[in-house]
Parts: structure tokens; C-alpha cells; sequence
């Protein structure tokens, strides 16, 4: 009796072992990109567009996603750089501004 419940017992704890130890080299494959074990795979960026097909809202969250990355590429125009350097003369102009980004000149300043 007591070597059948030991038997069991210990059948237990190896099973046990066994799974914790697949359990980690599957999640070292993981991190090494070989597979997906705990971590799902997303769908790429063509299956989410095709199950939002049909879904106006999602149209329309795709399409103010696509203007908001468009306004954010376009720059205002700039104006001339902060530091100029002439070679040839041995010069070197740097451009005041003040905190805001405007220039430190006066109103009075010609």
C-alpha cells in the first residue's frame, strides 16, 4: 500500500517536472522566435483590414489614423538655420532666438 502511493507520488512529481521543464525550453523556442507558445500571434496588418471591411467606424478611425501620420510628416516652413559658417571668410553667425523659439531682436531693432 505505502509503495504504491510513493509510486504514485513520485510518478506525479515527475510529470510534474517534465511539463515545468517543456514549459521552459518551449518558451526559450518562443524568445528565440522559432514558434508562438504562450504569446499569440496578432494578425498582420492585411487580416485586421479585411475583418474591418465592413465596420464604418473602423473606416473612419483608419482614415483620421491616415491624416493625423500625414500632418505629422509635413514640416512648417523653417526659417533661415540658427548657425551660419563661412569657410572661406573664418566666420561663424549664430542666430539669437529667445525661449519661444522667436527671435531675441527688439521692435525697436531695425
Amino acid at each position: 500500500m505505502v509503495t504504491t502511493v510513493l509510486l504514485v507520488a513520485g510518478g506525479a512529481a515527475a510529470l510534474g517536472a517534465a511539463v515545468f521543464l517543456a514549459d521552459r525550453v518551449l518558451l526559450w523556442m518562443e524568445r528565440r522566435g522559432w514558434i508562438y507558445w504562450r504569446k499569440r500571434k496578432t494578425l498582420s496588418s492585411i487580416g485586421v483590414d479585411f475583418l474591418q471591411e465592413g465596420d464604418p467606424a473602423a473606416r473612419a478611425l483608419r482614415r483620421g489614423m491616415e491624416q493625423e501620420r500625414v500632418r505629422k510628416n509635413v514640416r512648417p516652413a523653417e526659417g533661415p538655420p540658427p548657425v551660419q559658417v563661412d569657410l572661406d571668410a573664418g566666420v561663424v553667425r549664430f542666430r539669437r532666438t529667445g525661449r519661444d523659439g522667436r527671435d531675441g531682436r527688439d521692435k525697436r531693432d531695425p
